[in-house]
Formats: C-alpha cells, structure tokens, sequence
C-alpha cells in the first residue's frame, strides 16, 4: 500500500506552496530525508526531503502547480512492497492531473499550468504580521472554459519509468523529446499537419529547439510546398506566450494588493551627500579588511531607523479587520533585490542594534543568497519599512510600489554630481540624489512624509551623526 507524501506546513502563515521542480522521478529510489521535491513559498525555494524510504510511483501534482499545506503531492510504495505494485488509476480529486510529455509542454519547461488557478485558494500571498492570515485580494489566471478539458485529455499517459533527456540527432537533426518526437509546439504540430509538412523537416527556433508556430509558415513559404496554404504571419503568429508561474505570480500578487490595499501617494526631494561619500571612501578599506563590501546602502538604512525613531507613522501598517494602526517598535529594513526571475526583498533585522559594518555584512549576506535562490523563509519576513535601491539602474526618480502591510517606501536613486546653487549665490558640482517615498494616506498625512524625509536628509547631509550610536 503506498503511503501519501504531504506538503507539510513550513512555517506559520504559509497554507500553500508551488511545486517548482521533481527532485526525483516517478519510479525512482527514495532515502529516508532524501530531498524530493523543490516548493516555492513565500518568494523563497525549499527542498521538502521525504519522510520515508521506498519507491516514488506518482506524481500527484505537476511543477507549476499550487498546493495546499497537507495536500497529498506524491505515492511512496514502502521498500519490500510487490514490484507491480502501481499508483491508483488516478490522482486523488483535489490534486490536478500532471502531465508528462515534455514534448507537448509550454515554453516553460516548468510544465503546462493547471486548467485554472482558482484563485483565492492558491495565493501564494498572504500579508499580513506574524501569526495574522487575513484574506487579500489576489489574482486569478484562468484558461478559456473550453479549452482546459481539451488540455487535459490530450495529455499522453504518464510512464512507469523516467524518459531520458530530450537529445539532438547524431546527425545534427532537430531537438527530440524523450519519446522521440520532434519537440513542438501543439499549434505547430497541428499546422504542420494541415499544409502537409513533415514537422521533422522544420527547424525549432524556441527554448531547447522547439518548433513554433512562426517555423511551420517559414518553412512552408521557403519550400513552396504545392498546396500549401500559407496564411499571412499575423501577431498571433509572432507573440509568445508564458504562463505566469512561480516568482513572477508571486509578484503579480503582491503588486495587485498593494495597489488595492494601499492609498499611494508619493514625496520626492533630493539630498547634498558629498559628505556621505567622502565618508564612505574613507571607511571603505577598514571594511574591506573584514571581508565586507560597504556600499551606500547601510548608511541610509541607519539614517532611516533613525527618522523612523523620530516619525513612528512610517513603521506601522493598517489592520484593516479591527479597525487599528499596528505601530512597530522594532525596525526590519527589507531592501529590494533583483534576481533573473524578478524581484524579492529580504530583511534585514534589527537594524537599530547593528553597527554599520554589521548591517552591511547582512546586506552583503542577504544579496548573495537571494541571487543564488538561496533565501530561507524567515529572510522574507517581518519587514516594517522597505528600500529600493534603484540608482544603477539610471532614471531620475521613480514611484515605488510599497510593500503591504507596510505603510511606506523609499526609492533611493543614482548619486551624480549636479550643480548647486551655494548659500553665498556661488554654483559649485555636488555628490547628489534624489529620494522617492511612496507611503498610504491612510495610516499618514503628507506633513508627516515630508518632515521624515526633511530628518532622513539632514541625517544623510551630516553622516557622521549616524556615528554617535555606534
């Protein structure tokens, strides 16, 4: 009798996550504590190991799908059990049928999304504060009722055993799939069939050589195949589609959220911080001694505890339930990151209580994991004020997005030398930037916006004040 494989509750909040990739293959030995599969919560990646020895022999879910904490996810026959001993006919009712022709999948090789998302019940978002699990508004992507049956049922049977990996012809032909099939598009095959192509004769210019559907009328318009009916290559014909998965509906989540549980407003000024890169320079040897990088960013994240000290409306965020402003008195910085998916924004705890060169250790420690999908769970969470530190990307300034539940967000831009107007009427090239703070009108006035900016600049002018507390 094989045994269920849960999801299991990771950590407190968290009641789903997406499967993002099978460690090991359907037929495939599994240790005690061998890592299974990959699930995604919470904008961090985890290896879920197996509770139990056996034989993997079903998948109950597809990458790419969500899943609920305690939901079935895999078959383990126990070791010893009869050797054609198979999974059920079919996957228990709460658990999409996967499937497993890689041939047939989408552009991401994640595999083809479930017939639909169902939304509310597989957010992968849930803001709120340690222990809350309010429901949010979310995004639902869903497929065209008619077509997810069709989906469904042409999805090829699952194999007893792993298919090798997709290998190119030894003569140099195009990119098969593990049956042997030309990896293709659907609409390709399809069309391909139609003008009567051989799609082995078609060259794939998609992910890993796959065949799309531009291919197929390219190849039929340069072959001049006799009856071919080569339609004009409309858009269509030209736009790729990919299915919004993993980080990227995460985000898609959180910004639709913000954007309807959030009155953003936003303040810009610009601060003189000549002061601030001679003293960078100066420290930045001593820092280096101790292995640590000094970059712009801890000082600002000093000089922001420090007005947040002084303006305590900015580290809050709304409870909307009960009718209350929750005021922080502990101070997690989370601070913006661009990996190749998209963005996370881990914290940086307790920045009040470190050093500058402890805060930048972190900073430093924190980059590193999020750009090797290395982010625990708990480097996510318990923000109160975020940073975005957007200056080498270029631009001016810009509105940030602020991250729910919290009440604010500054955007820190490039630090370039401008020209500046001197108390005694004399133009002199300053090291200078420009702040944006988006904040919620509805936890804070723009009075109070502005005297916390007016406090962060004076702070950011005169850095060494930020040396007093050290």
């Amino acid at each position: 009798m094989p045994r269920e494989l849960l999801l299991p509750e990771l950590a407190e909040s968290v009641v789903e996550g997406e499967i993002v990739k099978w460690l090991v293959p359907e037929g495939g030995e599994v240790a005690q504590d061998q890592p299974v599969v990959e699930v995604m919560t919470d904008k961090v990646t985890v290896e879920l190991p197996s509770p139990f020895a056996g034989v993997l022999t079903k998948h109950l879910a597809a990458e790419g799908d969500v899943v609920k904490v305690h939901q079935a996810i895999a078959l383990i026959e126990e070791p010893g059990a009869a050797a054609g001993a198979g999974a059920p006919s079919a996957p228990p009712a709460q658990a999409p049928a996967p499937g497993h022709g890689d041939e047939e999948r989408s552009i991401v090789e994640a595999g083809a999304p479930a017939a639909d998302d169902r939304g509310e019940e597989l957010s992968l978002f849930k803001p709120g504060d340690a222990g809350r699990d309010e429901a949010v508004h979310r995004v639902a992507f869903q497929r065209p009722a008619a077509a997810a049956p069709a989906a469904v049922a042409a999805r090829p049977p699952a194999p007893a055993r792993p298919p090798a990996p997709p290998t190119a012809g030894p003569d140099g032909g195009p990119v098969k799939g593990p049956y042997g099939r030309v990896l293709a598009v659907p609409a390709a095959r399809k069309l391909a069939r139609e003008l009567g192509i051989d799609i082995e004769s078609v060259a794939g210019s998609g992910p890993h050589g796959r065949v799309r559907v531009e291919d197929v009328r390219a190849h039929a318009a340069a072959a001049a195949v006799p009856g071919a009916r080569v339609a004009p290559l409309d858009h269509a014909a030209r736009e790729e589609r990919v299915p919004v998965r993993g980080l990227r509906r995460v985000i898609a989540q959180q910004m639709t959220a913000s954007h309807l549980q959030t009155v953003r407003t936003l303040h810009v000024d610009e601060a003189n911080v000549s002061g601030l890169v001679a003293l960078r320079e100066r420290l930045k040897p001593a820092a280096e001694r101790r292995g640590v990088r000094l970059s712009y960013l801890p000082f600002v994240m000093k000089a922001v505890v420090a007005a947040l000290k002084e303006y305590p409306a900015l580290n809050t965020s709304l409870d909307e339930e009960k009718g209350e402003i929750v005021v922080k008195r502990y101070y997690n910085l989370g601070m913006a990151v661009a990996v190749d998916d998209g963005l996370v924004v881990p914290v940086v705890k307790d920045v009040d209580r470190l050093s500058i060169v402890e805060v930048a250790a972190e900073v430093q420690r924190l980059a590193e994991a999020a750009r090797a999908g290395k982010l625990a769970p708990d480097d996510v969470r318990g923000g109160t004020f975020s940073i975005t530190n957007i200056g080498s990307l270029g631009g001016l300034f810009s509105f940030p997005i602020i991250n729910v539940p919290e009440a604010a967000i500054l955007g820190l831009h490039s630090i370039k030398k401008r020209p500046v107007v001197l108390p005694d009427d004399t133009i002199a090239a300053r090291w200078m930037v420009y702040l944006s703070l988006s904040f919620d009108h509805r936890v804070l006035d723009g009075a109070v916006a502005a005297s916390f900016t007016s406090r962060l600049i004076q702070l950011l002018e005169t850095p060494e004040e930020l040396m007093l507390d050290l």
